[in-house]
């Protein structure tokens, strides 16, 4: 279980001071202005803290929050209780997130390492399950747009789960330790800033409502922590009151 995408009008670009992260010591750091977040070690599926490389909380944050959608699509499919209007804008917020994250991947993260790694067989791999995640996500849609009954649609959606869950994994363990290991500090913040650039300030708006969506208080803290304090008091004043008032995928009353 877990621990813890087209929207319209999503073209606007923030400016990447907003959402930049902080550069001194905050709330969610530890020793050294650092995050001690959950990294995972080659080969062993184990998530430890060396404070001195890139902090990928963001990574398990994202992850987690696609894990969750899911489970709640799932549950409600089962369950026969999918509204049309949550479905409908449960289903782009989740496709729209999951594109620009997949699309920065592959054009900020995976050609950078290709270039750094004498073995390029996890990158292939990465890039592989991409494109049959994209098939999976082709599936889901065509259920949703065909108003298919509620057992195909969670079919469908549990199909997804499982390869998006497999990739979440695979990425931990062996893709991750690579971006710790080879790249520079300029070419993780280049990774955030293509999603910045294609989120907008309007897709920011509901990315970090959705993000924390029934987040744990520390993963919460994490997060917020490595924003600037503007980002925290609109998420606070406006984001989070504006998202949960909006229709949304939830656990039904019977799960």
């Amino acid at each position: 279980m877990w621990t813890s995408s087209r929207l319209p009008g999503v073209t606007l670009a923030a400016p990447a001071s907003l959402f930049a992260p902080e550069t001194g010591p905050n709330p969610g750091t530890t020793q050294g202005g650092h995050l001690m977040s959950r990294t995972t070690e080659p080969g062993t599926g184990t998530r430890s803290v060396p404070p001195e490389r890139i902090d990928v909380s963001f990574m398990y944050a994202v992850h987690d929050a696609f894990q969750r959608d899911l489970d709640r699509l799932i549950a409600m499919a089962e369950a026969g209780d999918v509204p049309g209007p949550a479905l409908r804008a449960g289903w782009d917020r989740f496709s729209t997130f999951v594109h620009v994250h997949h699309t920065a991947e592959d054009t900020h993260l995976w050609p950078v390492l290709r270039d750094r790694v004498a073995d390029t067989a996890v990158l292939e791999q990465m890039e592989d399950e991409h494109n049959a995640l994209d098939g999976l996500l082709d599936g889901v849609e065509a259920a949703i747009n065909a108003s298919a009954p509620a057992e195909v649609l969670a079919a469908r959606a549990a199909e997804l789960a499982q390869g998006l869950t497999a990739h979440c994994d695979h990425e931990e363990e062996l893709a991750l330790p690579l971006v710790q290991k080879l790249l520079t500090k300029k070419e993780w913040d280049a990774f955030g800033a293509e999603q910045r650039d294609k989120l907008g300030m309007s897709g920011a708006a509901t990315f970090f409502p959705w993000l924390l969506d029934g987040a744990e208080d520390e993963t919460r803290r994490k997060v917020l922590g490595v924003v600037p304090p503007p980002v925290r008091l609109l998420y606070r004043a406006l984001w989070r009151p504006r998202y949960e008032r909006a229709p949304r995928w939830q656990m039904p009353a019977s799960a």
